[in-house]
């Protein structure tokens, strides 16, 4: 049955002031909030598909990896520096710590937290110590890195919009779009087609590396659309080895401006949906960043045009080694990739090799276990839309 949980009376606080301790209920209130948005998105996405990938397999073992590992890799984080301290040591933008990575921290944790529940492992009072870590990293974090006074996308002005960008770093995107004319518009089409399509690949057809912040209204009555989209450039996934350095660069940023009668809806994860929905006919100004210095480099049309022509060719690579390679194998791929978020974190922090990325055990051997489809099925309905309560998630504690 649904829990009813009052809304805190100081949202301020909970939303902007990270010295400021939640109590349980105002934790719980943030918790049910996630988890009510998080059922309504997957609720309308429907079955996951994947022509390589088993996905309802590796989302159950790297959600529930997750529940493992991630409260020990954020205390190995938090020995070196706050979250406040590593957002402010870099770009907001154009990196594998973006806004997607970290609003699906504490969903994935959750969510491994429920199907240990589910599957009669633990209950629903136990590890409250380390849930409450990960919900402290998960806000401070992102109260350094949004503009909008916000925890979640759907509390945000406009309502379903994501701020990241300060002024200054607004102003210099803004001075360095170029028209959108024929030409510009078909190669930014085509660089931003193929480099979404490597970036699932790359990432087991999950959406983790594909991040949208906006709209950023401007004073005309237009606004900015900003994508991120980073292929693997630090050597993360072992499954790129020979394939990453392929590529002339790694990190991006596509910057749209759009005008008014185009619609910007950002869900609770980080993903946009725009109507209609050839919003590219309509783009007034564009330009493709390169972020791989952790700078904004803006890249003229031949290095778009190099970068196009380098994803594609190590699109094919990579699907051809992920095609020969053992479904086992290319499961254990994917419960990694999900389950590595914060190994950008860890680079920042200057702990990365601190940290054991390695599966556990358990969770690398339960394939056999979770391949069943009826199982796999019966698990992520309970957690993703149960039939009983209207959040994901039940309370903490």
């Amino acid at each position: 049955m649904t829990v009813q949980i009052g809304t805190p009376s100081d949202l301020k606080a909970l939303y902007t002031d990270a010295s400021y301790e939640p109590t349980l209920d105002e934790w719980n209130w943030l918790v049910h909030e996630a988890g009510a948005a998080y059922k309504t998105e997957l609720s309308a996405r429907g079955v996951f598909e994947s022509e390589l990938f088993g996905m309802n397999t590796y989302i159950l073992m790297s959600m529930m990896e997750d529940y493992l590992r991630v409260p020990e890799r954020i205390a190995t984080i938090q020995q070196h520096a706050t979250p406040t301290e590593l957002v402010r040591r870099a770009l907001p933008i154009g990196n594998k710590r973006s806004f997607i990575n970290l609003a699906a921290m504490p969903l994935h944790y959750l969510t491994g937290r429920e199907l240990f529940v589910d599957l009669g492992e633990n209950t629903l009072a136990d590890g409250l110590d380390e849930q409450l870590a990960v919900m402290r990293f998960w806000r401070e974090a992102t109260i350094a890195m949004r503009t909008d006074s916000v925890l979640f996308n759907m509390h945000a002005d406009p309502k379903n919009s994501s701020h990241v960008v300060g002024d200054a770093l607004m102003e210099e995107i803004r001075a360095n779009l170029v028209p959108a004319d024929d030409a510009v518009r078909t190669g930014i089409r085509k660089f931003g087609a193929r480099l979404t399509a490597y970036a699932f690949l790359e990432n087991c057809d999950a959406r983790t590396a594909v991040c949208d912040t906006g709209p950023y209204q401007l004073d005309d009555g237009s606004f900015l659309a900003l994508r991120e989209t980073c292929a693997d450039g630090d050597g993360d996934f072992p499954w790129l080895d020979g394939i990453r350095e392929s590529l002339p660069f790694h990190h991006f940023v596509i910057a749209y401006r759009l005008p008014a009668s185009i619609k910007m809806d950002n869900n609770v994860w980080g993903t946009a949906w725009f109507t209609p929905s050839d919003y590219q006919a309509d783009i007034i100004e564009t330009r493709v960043f390169c972020t791989d210095d952790g700078t904004l480099r803006p890249l003229d049309a031949a290095d778009v045009d190099a970068a196009t022509g380098a994803i594609r060719k190590a699109h094919r690579a990579l699907y051809q080694r992920l095609a020969e390679t053992d479904p086992e194998e290319r499961n254990l791929y994917a419960t990694q990739m999900y389950a590595w978020k914060l190994k950008a974190w860890g680079r920042l922090a200057g702990c990365y090799d601190e940290i054991d990325w390695t599966v556990t055990p358990r969770i690398a051997q339960s394939y056999e276990k979770f391949q069943d489809p009826n199982l796999a099925l019966q698990l992520i309905g309970g957690v993703f839309v149960p039939q009983d309560r209207d959040s994901c998630f039940r309370p903490l504690g």
